[in-house]
């Protein structure tokens, strides 16, 4: 009898011991479980625009004029810009186009080019649709050559320029953009006291960075 009863209370100690250690390591807790980091966040959409800003764009169009004939048609255009970002959606820059309209007659060749150096100011109304405007200084370059090189000839007249733009981006990456876009222009020039303007008009592709 004195042997079970040993038994049992060895047993109760035992059970006792174990109930305790449990207790312990709950109330130390246990470390927390592993997770693996979450993935990065995936790349920005669109392109960053900020600091400086160059470009340039090419494409066809056309020169007119009142009374221009052959002078005017169908050009090649070619524009460049440099500037920089005063706002996430603004730029001011200085642009450069060109009109480029060469044709031919009675044996001889001529080149009429239109060209618009000016301040501009762009404006992305959305993250791809952008319009622009600008100002300055417009010049007309009449080009003559005879085929048979007896004779050339070349004339230059300065005037006011005025210009506005249209595009929309097409492919964007971190700090690039290709744009399509539509152009008009209007130089207005004065020679032997009589006004007159030229007109560009473009639709080009442009290349831009930021």
């Amino acid at each position: 009898m004195s042997h079970r009863k040993n038994l049992i209370v060895g047993l109760g100690v035992v059970l006792l011991t174990v109930l305790g250690s449990v207790s312990i390591a709950e109330a130390q807790g246990y470390p927390p479980p592993y997770y693996p980091p979450p993935p990065p966040p995936p790349p920005p959409h669109g392109v960053y625009r900020a600091g400086l800003v160059f470009g340039f764009s090419g494409g066809v169009g056309g020169l007119h004029s009142d009374n221009c004939g052959d002078a005017c048609g169908i050009a090649g255009m070619l524009e460049g810009h440099l500037g920089g970002m005063i706002s996430p959606r603004a730029a001011l820059m200085f642009e450069v186009w060109g009109a480029d309209h060469p044709w031919s007659s009675g044996g001889s060749s001529f080149e009429t080019v239109n060209t618009f150096f000016t301040g501009a100011a762009q404006y992305w109304v959305n993250d791809i649709f952008w319009i622009k405007g600008g100002l300055g200084l417009a010049e007309l370059r009449e080009t003559f050559n005879d085929y048979n090189g007896y004779y050339a000839n070349a004339s230059d007249t300065s005037g006011f320029a005025l210009f506005g733009a249209a595009g929309v981006e097409v492919l964007q990456s971190y700090n690039f953009a290709l744009d399509i876009q539509f152009r008009v222009g209007n130089g207005f020039y004065g020679r032997d006291n009589n006004s007159f303007s030229v007109q560009n008009y473009g639709l080009m592709v442009g290349f831009n960075w930021y």
